[in-house]
C-alpha cells in the first residue's frame, strides 16, 4: 500500500510523526516525509493553511505515485454537536465560490466510521481563517466544519485518479471566537509566524487566557488525530480496502 496524506501545519503532525517514525525527504519545495513498514509506505506532506500554490508539491506527492490520498489536519466545528476532539469524515467537501461537491471514496469514508470518526455531510473549504462565532453560524447552512485545504487536496487526487477521503479533528467548537485573527499571523507559504502572534496577544492582552485554551483544545484534538490515523492507515492495511496502484494503472503488480 502507497498512501499519501496532508497536514496543513507541522503541529497537526508532529505527534505521528515522532510516533511512527517518519523521516523527511531531501527534496526540493514543501516539506514531505515518509515512513516505509514492510511493503507499506506512507507519504506526508505539510501544506501550509491553505495550501498556497502547492498544486505543483500535490502532483509531485501524487506521482510517486500512490493508491489513496488522505487530507486531514485540524478543522472549526460549524454545527453544535460536533464537540471538540471529535475526528470528523466528510462524505464531500465544497469550496467559496464553486458548486461543485467532490465526494469522498465510499469505501474510505466506511472504514474510517468503523474506527470512531463521525461521518458528516460536507466540509468546506474557505479562503480564509473562520474566526468568529457569527462567521461559523452563517456556514452552517452550507457544511458541518471548515478549513482551507480540503477541496484543493481532494481536487488534485480526483485529477490524478486517486481515491481520497478528507477527515479531520475538531479544534475549536462552533460557538468560540479564535483568540486572535489567523489571518494576520501566516507567511506566503501559510505557515503561522510565531512573533506575529506574539505580537497580536500583546496587543490584546485579554485573549492571553482564550489563546491558551485554543492552544489546548488543538493539542488535544491533533492528539486525537494522531492515535486515530494509526487505527485507520491499520485497518485499511488489513481490510484490504486499498486497489493497489499497479492494478488500477494496468501495470504488473509488486511481487516484493
Amino acid at each position: 500500500m502507497r498512501l499519501a496524506i496532508t497536514f496543513a501545519v507541522p503541529s497537526e503532525f508532529a505527534m505521528w510523526r515522532r510516533h511512527s517514525g517518519f523521516s523527511r525527504i531531501r527534496e526540493p519545495g514543501a516539506p514531505i516525509y515518509a515512513v516505509h513498514h514492510g511493503q507499506d509506505e506512507i507519504y506526508a506532506l505539510v501544506t501550509g493553511v491553505g495550501a498556497r500554490g502547492l498544486d505543483s508539491e500535490l502532483r509531485r506527492l501524487f506521482a510517486k505515485p500512490v493508491d489513496l490520498c488522505i487530507a486531514s489536519g485540524v478543522t472549526g466545528a460549524l454545527k453544535k454537536e460536533h464537540r471538540t476532539g471529535t475526528i470528523l469524515v466528510a462524505s464531500a467537501t465544497v469550496a467559496e465560490a464553486n458548486a461543485n461537491r467532490i465526494q469522498s471514496d465510499p469505501g474510505l469514508v466506511d472504514t474510517a466510521v468503523l474506527c470512531g470518526a463521525r461521518v458528516v455531510d460536507c466540509f468546506y473549504t474557505s479562503g480564509s481563517v473562520v474566526n468568529s462565532r457569527t462567521d461559523k453560524r452563517s456556514l452552517s447552512e452550507i457544511a458541518d466544519a471548515v478549513d482551507m485545504e480540503s477541496f484543493q487536496i481532494m481536487d488534485q487526487a480526483r485529477r490524478a485518479g486517486i481515491p481520497a477521503v478528507a477527515l479531520r479533528a475538531v479544534s475549536d467548537s462552533m460557538d468560540s471566537n479564535l483568540p486572535i485573527d489567523f489571518n494576520r499571523v501566516l507567511d506566503s507559504r501559510g505557515q503561522l509566524i510565531w512573533s506575529s502572534m506574539l505580537l497580536e496577544l500583546l496587543r490584546s492582552p485579554l485573549q492571553f487566557v482564550p489563546f491558551v485554551r485554543f492552544s489546548r483544545d488543538s493539542l488535544g484534538a491533533a492528539r486525537n488525530l494522531s492515535q486515530f490515523l494509526e487505527r485507520y492507515v491499520n485497518a485499511l492495511r488489513d481490510l484490504g480496502n486499498i486497489q493497489p496502484v499497479e492494478r488500477r494503472m494496468g501495470l504488473p503488480e509488486r511481487c516484493c
